[in-house]
């Protein structure tokens, strides 16, 4: 069997209703560990039990930050998107954040996208076995 190990970039072009389209990648490896790092923290707690105290593990996460990071990286930008004032949207972390929360058609194409391309991967992966046990 040959097995190709590389971290790829999987990215992708979606239509938005009503005009405009937003690119899209999915999450690599690398970002994942980074958002990982940044969201996740062991806490260590000493609640008093059964006569003494005792050293227990929680991990905390910060949901906040996992949403903001995540939507950042998988969003690689917008093509088309303007505000009331008809002036385009700038591609920032913070305008990420702000369409994925208050707007449900940005957030349905950017989720139905990520769906979309999470299985065209798997199709892909799934062909790339089938050819590498051919040939």
């Amino acid at each position: 069997m040959i097995v190709d190990l590389k971290d790829k970039d999987v990215i992708g072009s979606f239509e938005l209703e009503g005009g405009g389209k937003v690119h899209l990648r999915l999450r690599s490896e690398a970002d994942e560990k980074k958002i990982r790092a940044a969201c996740f923290k062991k806490v260590a707690e000493y609640p008093f039990l059964d006569g003494k105290y005792q050293r227990f593990e929680v991990e905390t996460t910060d949901m906040d930050l996992f949403m903001e990071m995540s939507f950042d990286c998988n969003i690689t930008g917008w093509d088309d998107l303007f505000d009331w004032n008809k002036k385009p949207i700038p591609v920032t972390k913070e305008n990420k954040v702000l369409l994925m929360k208050n707007v449900p058609l940005f957030q349905k194409a950017v989720n139905d996208g990520l769906k979309k391309l999470k299985e065209d991967e798997a199709k892909s992966a799934e062909q790339a076995e089938k050819n590498s046990m051919t040939g």
